[in-house]
C-alpha cells in the first residue's frame, strides 16, 4: 500500500538534538557552519552543508517555494513571523528545519492534507512539524506540578521549570477498520461533522488497558453495531493531525451476525456496504468523496478495491 506519511527518508540525528538550538540560526546568532559541525559530531554519516526550511502555521497548513515544492532558503523567511523552529534531521547534504510561523494572512498557504504531489518525505517532515507545533502551543504548562514548561531539544522536549519533569509529544493510538461482509462488500460511514458526501472507515481510540485488536471490535460495535471477528493487521500511519498513529485493521462481520449497520444519529449519521462497482458509480457521480490521498484510510479503501480509485487513473 502506498503510505505518504509512512515513506520519507531521512536521517532524524536524534542524538544531535540536545546539542543544536535551531531558533539561533533563524535570528542569525549561529554560524551555519557550527551547526553542521554540533550535527556531524553527534550524528554519525552525516554531512550537511545546506539549511533548508519547511514553513507550517495554523490549520495544518504550509507556505510552498516558488516551485510549489516545501523547501525554503533561511534567506526568504520574515524572522518577525516565527513563532518557534525545530530540528528535524538531515537529508543528504541538507539540515532540516522545522519552522512554526505565528497566525496570521493564510494567503498562498497550502493545505497539507491535500498536498498529495509533493515527495513522501516532505509530506511527513510536514505532518511531524504540524505535530510538534500544536503539542507546544497545549504544553505550556506542567501535568505534575503545573509550573511552566520551556522549549528543549531542539523543539522535542518541553523542560518544566518547577520540578525539572521533561515531557515529550504524546502519540495517541487509534485503530482503523476496513469491515467486510460475507459478500466481500466494504462498509463506508459518515460523521455527523463532515461533509456531505465524505464518507470513510471506521476509527476510534484506543482505551487504557485495550489491545488493538480489542478495540477494533469494540468500535466497530459501538460505532455501526456490528460483531466482527477475523481481525487482521495491514498497515500503520502516523497522523499528527494533531497526534494520532493510526493503526490500520481489516475485519469481517461474524458469520450469521446481522450485517445491517445500526448508527446512534449522533457520531455517525449513515453507514452502508458497498461492492466495488457500487462504491466506483458512488464516487463517479458524486453521491460519495473519498478520504484524502495522503491518509491510510484511502490506501486500505484502494486496497479493498484492486486498482486506482476513480480520478486517480
Amino acid at each position: 500500500m502506498s503510505l505518504p506519511l509512512s515513506s520519507g527518508k531521512w536521517d532524524p540525528c536524534t542524538y544531535a538534538r540536545p546539542f543544536v538550538d535551531p531558533r539561533r540560526l533563524i535570528s542569525g546568532e549561529d554560524d551555519p557552519k557550527d551547526f553542521f559541525k554540533a550535527i556531524e559530531e553527534h550524528c554519525d554519516g552525516v554531512k550537511p552543508r545546506r539549511i533548508e526550511a519547511l514553513l507550517i502555521t495554523e490549520r495544518q497548513r504550509y507556505i510552498p517555494n516558488a516551485k510549489g515544492g516545501a523547501r525554503h532558503d533561511l534567506e526568504g523567511i520574515e524572522r518577525h513571523q516565527v513563532k518557534r523552529v525545530f530540528f528535524l534531521g538531515v537529508d543528504g547534504e541538507s539540515a532540516l528545519l522545522g519552522v512554526q510561523l505565528h497566525p496570521t494572512d493564510s494567503e498562498g498557504y497550502a493545505a497539507l492534507r491535500r498536498s498529495e504531489d509533493l515527495p513522501a518525505t516532505d509530506l511527513q517532515l510536514l505532518a511531524t512539524c504540524a505535530g510538534l507545533a500544536h503539542w507546544h502551543d497545549n504544553g505550556a504548562f506542567c501535568a505534575r506540578c503545573g509550573a511552566r514548561t520551556e522549549y528543549a531539544a531542539a523543539g522535542f522536549e518541553r523542560k518544566c521549570l518547577g520540578c525539572a519533569r521533561i515531557e515529550y509529544p504524546r502519540t495517541d493510538p487509534s485503530v482503523i477498520v476496513a469491515i467486510l461482509d460475507s459478500e466481500d462488500r466494504l462498509l463506508v460511514a459518515h460523521n455527523a461533522r463532515w461533509r456531505a458526501q465524505f464518507a470513510s472507515l471506521v476509527a476510534g481510540f484506543m482505551e487504557m488497558g485495550e489491545a488493538p485488536e480489542q478495540t477494533v471490535a469494540r468500535e466497530t460495535l459501538e460505532e455501526v453495531g456490528l460483531h466482527v471477528d477475523r481481525i487482521e493487521y495491514i498497515a500503520s500511519q502516523a497522523w499528527p493531525f494533531p497526534r494520532s498513529l493510526m493503526l490500520g485493521y481489516q475485519a469481517r462481520v461474524v458469520d450469521g451476525a446481522s450485517s445491517v449497520p445500526v448508527v446512534d444519529g449522533v457520531e455517525i449519521d449513515w453507514a452502508r456496504f458497498y461492492s466495488r462497482d457500487e462504491y466506483e458509480k458512488a464516487i463517479r457521480e458524486g453521491e460519495l468523496e473519498a478520504p484524502a490521498q495522503i491518509s491510510i484510510a484511502r490506501a486500505m479503501i484502494r486496497n479493498w478495491f484492486g486498482k486506482p480509485l476513480p480520478g486517480e487513473e
